[in-house]
């Protein structure tokens, strides 16, 4: 299967709202996903960041990370206390419709570091190696639960022994989002 309607129908987007967030016709994403034409430069960055994937994917130069969690621009854990230090603040774009109806896909929503939120925060959080993601969190006596607000993402549950060892770090809280038109 071609890899933009792989990486499309995982994100569970039509090629209509891919065409909208690529500034195109819905008929220039069929004929990309079809191998009739490629996507000019441009087109490719507004794929990759839609797709949240590299351009390098898009072209088959690497393979997408199937064990990434789906929901925001692929940043580990790792990488995001290098490139955020000690900010209070900072920004994610959501690549896909785990959250939607309230953070829909090409969204940015504004992260205030917190690393001990009330229960049923959206918060932003690493988990292992893996993508950071924004969940609403539900504290339990022994674990907690990550949960999608789009019923078509299964929520996460991790025990304490499992936060520990995992890692599962939670960055921080939503407090702002922001949607361009």
């Amino acid at each position: 299967m071609n890899i933009i309607k792989e990486l499309r129908k995982e994100k569970g987007i039509s090629q209509q709202q891919l065409a909208e967030l690529c500034c195109v016709h819905q008929t220039a994403v069929s004929q990309w996903e079809n191998g009739r034409t490629v996507p000019d430069t441009n087109s490719l960055k507004l794929l990759a960041n839609a797709l949240g994937v590299s351009v390098e994917t898009l072209l088959g130069i690497d393979k997408p990370n199937d064990n990434r969690i789906q929901g925001f621009m692929h940043l580990t854990a790792a990488t995001a206390r290098k490139l955020l230090g000690e900010s209070e603040l900072f920004a994610l774009t959501a690549s896909d419709n785990g959250m939607s109806p309230t953070i829909q896909l090409g969204d940015t929503v504004i992260v205030k570091r917190c690393p001990e939120p009330e229960n049923g925060s959206l918060v932003a959080v690493a988990i292992g190696n893996n993508a950071v993601t924004v969940k609403k969190l539900i504290k339990k006596d022994t674990s907690i639960l990550l949960v999608s607000e789009n019923p078509a993402y299964e929520p996460m549950l991790f025990t304490f022994e499992e936060i520990r060892t995992t890692p599962i770090v939670i960055i921080g809280k939503v407090i702002e989002m922001r949607r361009t038109f």
